[in-house]
């Protein structure tokens, strides 16, 4: 299943992966930083971080939209 031009273009669900994972980065660089780590492992934990929950996120997503997308042609 492919998803719809009209499911593909809305950039909401994008926008709150963005959001979220913005969120769960500056919650772990403030964590880490009150832990003592240095500034330069500091970012790149919060780097992985963002980019872990981006692409769990996007996959999640991807999958739930193509799962309701509303133009599938294969159901006959």
């Amino acid at each position: 299943m492919k998803l719809c031009s009209k499911c593909r273009k809305n950039l909401w669900p994008y926008a709150l992966i963005l959001f979220i994972s913005s969120f769960i980065a500056f919650v772990t660089s403030l964590t880490l930083s009150a832990a003592g780590i240095r500034p330069e492992h500091n970012f790149w934990w919060s780097a992985g971080a963002f980019l872990a929950v981006s692409v769990t996120l996007l996959t999640y997503m991807v999958s739930c939209m193509r799962r309701h997308c509303h133009d599938d042609h294969h159901m006959v």
